[in-house]
Formats: C-alpha cells, structure tokens, sequence
C-alpha cells in the first residue's frame, strides 16, 4: 500500500452537493486564499483522540534513534519535544500489537478504509495483513503511547508488494539481496507536523545501512511526492493503480547516495556520513532509469526538459478556453508554479483518480486525454451525470480542492499523458511566496468551476484578463 502519512478528512460515503451559483464558488476560493495556513492539515477525528496503541515499555530495550531539540508548535497544538519520543523496532507481538492498533485508527477510522482494508479486523481494532510476518516494524512511542509506526521488507526474505510494478529485476545486482520496500507509515494526528516523521524515518535508514540495503523503494500517493522526495527518493517510472490506493508512482532511494541526499537536504544526512557513500547506485538507476534525473545536474548545464516544453506550448496556446488554469501568466510565473508541483507520467487505463478517493490534488494536463466519468447533484432535486474528455491544458481535481467535498468523479487516462500534480500545501505557499501569481491561478480555477458546475446562460465560461 501506499507509503504515506494519512492527512486527509474522514471521507463520507454520500453523494455531494455542490456549490451552483458563481457566488459560492468565489467565496470558496476567498476562503482558501485567506484561511490560516499551519502544517497540519488533518481534523482529529474523536475516535483517534484516545491512545491507539499503548505499549507499557520496550522490551528489548533499544532506542533506535533520538534526536535533541526544541519541541514545535503547529496549528496552536504543542508537540513533543523530540527527546520525549523514542524510536524502537518491535521484536515482541506485543509492541506489533500496540501498531496494529495504531493503523486500524489512521486507515481504517480516520480515512474510511474499511471497503478497501477487507484484511483489518473490527473486534480487536487491528490492521495487519500477510507481509507482516516476515517485515522489520518500527515504531515512536510517547508517554507509553504508539504515535507512528513504519514497516520494512527486504526482498531476501520473500516477494514485495506489488512488485510487478517496480521492475526490481532491473536494479540487479542489487537485486534481490540489497533491496527492499517502506510501507505502513502512519502518524497520530496530533504529531503531524513535528520532528517525529524525521525520527521514524532516520531510524529506518539506520537500519538499512546497517542490513546493507542500497535500494529503498516505496509507492507513493500523488499528494505525498513532494513529502518522499525531500526525504531523498526518486520517482523513476509511470504510477499504477493500487488494488486498494487508485493511483500510485514507484519511487526509489538511493540509500548510499550521499551527494543527492546532501542536495535535496535529506534529513538522512547526518546519519549517512557515518556510513561509506558510493556513486554505483545512482549510476545503476539512471542507466535502466533516466528519468530519475533531477537535481543532479546543474541549472546552467540542464537541457530542455519535454515538461518545460508542455508547459511552454500551453501558455502560447489559444486560452479562450474556459479550462485553462495558465491563462495570462508568463512563463516565469508557470515556472514558480511548476517547482511546487511534482509531474506524473500515466499509462493508458491509468485511473489517476476515483470517486471518493481522499486528497486535495489539483492536476494540470500537460500532454495526453483523460476521461472523466462521474454524477453529482447540480441541486437537491437534480442530479446530473458527468462524462467528459479533458486534454492538455484542462484540470480535474478542482471541486474537492476548494470544496473539500468528496470526489465525485473517476478520471482515467485515455493514452499515455503527463500530468503537473499541486497539493494544498504547494497552493498555501504559492500564495505567500507569489501572491500576484497566486491571485491570477486562482481566478483562473474559479473560472473553471464555474463554468463546469453553472449554466452557461448563467455565467458564461471564458477566463478574462487578470
């Protein structure tokens, strides 16, 4: 499943309402723009406002990692200090217990995963399920509580999740021995936004340096990119559906690789110059893999990539269409945009999204055709049915990004296409880093909205100048 942190709202399962009127889109959009921005995005849900998972002591007695500092302040609510959470690996199926417990509150309570989690059990309040027993589990505990807990399975010990979609056979010879995969990561709500993902994470690395693991893969949730990648991980091939998570892309740690972990500022760091660094897994995963190419070259040397060219033939394009969500932007003000946002590559039949799926993602077509499929109640006696073909330039995610309504459409790619995906967070900087540019993208969106949910003869689709 999906490595990730769970942010999103608890989902329901009824059909929407949304807003029809140009007023009530106008104010959604106020609304986003001006609401105070904090680091958590997550509501608590009641049910996980009790311990999870409590676990009286470690056994084992070992503390992984710990990190000194100041404790954070976020949204109002006070953390942790981080020297009050300790990091351990479970070795007792009473601390895998205490995580289980922890998960079914994350991804079965609080993200409404009990249609797509068939394997978690209700009585005793647990999800686990068959990579469990030969998986390493870590997890944080604070004041004897379970407040985070990750897994990781190494290929030696047997088949990963969803390996078919990594082309693990390709990474040799690396592979099998010193590959695994990250999954199961979840954090209590009340500790998003503090050092404690940082701790988790550290102290897994630690345990991949040690066991001489050299590549770390995960499959990453669209919301969550920019989230791995500064943790140092690469997208470096097309997402696929996920039995249970809709869309996902592969991505993939170089563990050794210090000089890219030093670039993107990976908090792994610290802990990766105590081990020996190499070049050889960089050179192996860009050879099978060239896309996987980001920072390492310098800007003054970086070809023209085919994105910047997407997004270049867009804003010279006729923008009269009411979809386009670049309209009256230069391209340096595409260029701010586009650093916040992550770009996907789908295959044909890629279902990027489905009805009631969680996040808050925008995404812009940069390249392809995608279908869109879906019903939703134009007004309380009326309920319309959606089905649309959306090109370069369109955007679909827009409602439940301003909304924050559940999705109540599928989109599925209709040929190979290339997306730019935004998360609310990139939107939140955006409008203190570039307000002008912030103010024109989301009139932009306004437009759009608009003019998918109102009667043409009631406001007249077309984006005007900025």
């Amino acid at each position: 499943m999906p490595a990730g942190v769970a942010t999103n709202r608890r989902v329901g399962l009824t059909k929407p309402s949304y807003p029809d009127t140009k007023v009530e889109v106008c104010a959604a959009i106020f609304q986003f723009m001006n609401r105070h921005v904090t680091p958590v995005e997550a509501s608590l849900h009641p049910s996980i406002q009790k311990s999870p998972g409590d676990i009286a002591e470690n056994p084992s007695g070992k503390t992984l990692y710990l990190h000194h500092g100041p404790g954070t302040r976020s949204g109002g609510t006070s953390h942790a200090r981080p020297a009050d959470v300790t990091v351990h690996r479970a070795t007792t199926e009473h601390e895998r217990e205490g995580i289980y417990r922890l998960r079914y509150h994350v991804y079965i309570e609080e993200m409404n995963g009990a249609n797509r989690h068939h394997e978690a059990n209700s009585k005793n309040q647990q999800l686990r399920d068959a990579w469990d027993d030969c998986a390493h589990h870590f997890y944080a505990v604070h004041q004897g509580t379970v407040v985070a807990c990750a897994r990781f399975i190494m290929r030696r010990n047997g088949p990963l999740e969803c390996e078919e979609h990594f082309n693990l056979e390709r990474f040799a010879p690396s592979y099998p021995d010193s590959v695994g995969m990250t999954s199961r990561l979840a954090l209590h709500p009340q500790h998003r936004g503090s050092h404690l993902l940082k701790q988790l994470t550290c102290a897994i690395y630690q345990f991949l340096r040690e066991e001489r693991i050299q590549f770390n893969f995960i499959d990453c949730h669209t919301r969550l990119l920019p989230l791995y990648s500064k943790l140092g991980f690469r997208a470096y091939r097309p997402g696929f559906n996920h039995a249970q998570y809709t869309y996902v892309v592969p991505m993939v740690l170089v563990v050794d690789d210090l000089e890219f972990l030093e670039q993107v500022k990976s908090p792994f760091v610290p802990v990766a110059r105590l081990y020996p660094s190499s070049l050889n897994g960089r050179h192996l995963l860009l050879s099978q893999f060239p896309d996987a190419a980001t920072v390492l070259v310098p800007p003054s040397h970086k070809p023209a990539h085919s994105t910047d060219l997407m997004l270049e033939r867009l804003i010279q394009a006729d923008q009269s269409a009411s979809s386009n969500m670049l309209h009256g932007l230069m391209m340096e003000d595409v260029t701010v945009l586009a650093s916040l946002g992550h770009y996907v590559s789908c295959q044909i039949g890629d279902a990027v999204l489905r009805a009631g799926d969680p996040g808050r993602d925008i995404f812009l077509i940069l390249d392809g055709r995608f279908q869109v499929t879906g019903r939703f109640r134009h007004t309380p006696d009326d309920e319309v049915q959606v089905s649309k073909t959306l090109t370069a330039g369109d955007v679909f995610g827009e409602i439940r990004f301003l909304t924050d309504e559940i999705r109540y459409a599928s989109v599925v790619a209709l040929e190979r296409s290339t997306l730019l995906v935004l998360n609310a967070k990139a939107m939140d900087r955006l409008v203190i880093t570039a307000p002008k540019v912030a103010a024109k993208v989301f009139r932009n969106i306004a437009r759009i909205v608009v003019s998918r949910l109102c009667p043409a003869n009631d406001f007249p689709p077309g984006p005007s100048s900025p």
